[in-house]
């Protein structure tokens, strides 16, 4: 691993972690166990750029193992027409991977519910007393949530908050506060805070405690827990939210970037998306427009 540790070396670990899943995929499909030895090539780069191209692996990992190739040899520094090669094949995994996201959002565009059928299916969970499932898909509706952001735990103070392993909803008088203190780009974004202030989401939130027999006020409530009563790795409740979302989280997205590019002052509405999710607007754009 050393070839690769001083490329990563000022990566986040998870970063680096995966970086060093893709070296060993790389190591293992090129069958050597250096890609540069005594400032060479192990293996000519045209072979390496075939055996990368006619795997069997998706565009997308295949986009991975290019980058993990020109990260190496731009480290070394002596292989720069070898860099270019991989640069140029990269480039076409690239325009391979935009055309199918288009294919793919082609279809969905044919497919995928409107803002008001989803609305409409929001108001039915309340009115048929679904409250668990009406707080999950409202706050991803309103806030364009990632699964990681629903890893909740009620409380009735901001003094219970401070454990930044959880999110929270704070129940008070008026409204409740949203706070995320986990989720995937935490890191560059920080501590997000919403104040709901919708009397329809505070009742539904109040009744499904009441349904839980969770005193709020002198209790704190983890909304996902595992088998053994104890919360759920914030990393694991995919599956729980399969049986709760509208539909998944990602189209749901897509449906809210749909309907904002119908409207008016649609920038502005991205920017504020933006800010809701912790996505830089080019990529909501680029990953959840579906009409590009």
């Amino acid at each position: 691993m050393e070839e690769i540790n001083s490329v990563i070396a000022d990566k986040k670990p998870s970063t680096q972690d995966a970086y060093k899943k893709d070296y060993k995929r790389l190591r293992m499909l090129l069958d050597v166990d250096k890609i540069i030895n005594d400032n060479q090539l192990t293996k000519p780069i045209e072979i390496m750029i075939g055996l990368i191209k006619n795997s069997d692996f998706s565009n997308h990992t295949k986009k991975n193992l290019f980058s993990m190739l020109i990260m190496i040899l731009k480290n070394n520094g002596n292989f720069e027409d070898e860099q270019q090669l991989a640069f140029n094949e990269r480039d076409i995994i690239l325009n391979q991977i935009d055309s199918e996201r288009k294919d793919k959002n082609k279809v969905l565009l044919k497919t995928l519910p409107t803002q008001k059928s989803i609305d409409k299916d929001l108001n039915e969970f309340y009115t048929e007393k679904q409250y668990l499932k009406y707080i999950i898909n409202y706050l991803v509706i309103t806030y364009n949530l990632r699964n990681k952001d629903l890893c909740l735990k009620v409380v009735s103070s901001m003094k219970q908050t401070k454990d930044k392993e959880f999110n929270y909803l704070v129940v008070t008088e008026k409204y409740i506060t949203f706070i995320r203190n986990v989720y995937k780009t935490a890191p560059t974004y920080g501590k997000k805070e919403n104040r709901i202030q919708s009397n329809k989401f505070r009742d539904a939130l109040l009744n499904y405690l009441q349904s839980q027999n969770v005193d709020y006020k002198n209790q704190e409530h983890v909304i996902f827990k595992n088998k053994a009563g104890e919360p759920l790795d914030c990393t694991k409740i995919g599956d729980r939210l399969k049986y709760l979302l509208i539909t998944n989280e990602t189209k749901l997205n897509k449906i809210k970037v749909k309907d904002i590019n119908n409207k008016p002052n649609t920038i502005k509405k991205l920017k504020k998306m933006e800010k809701n999710r912790g996505t830089n607007v080019n990529t909501i754009i680029t990953y959840y427009s579906i009409e590009n």
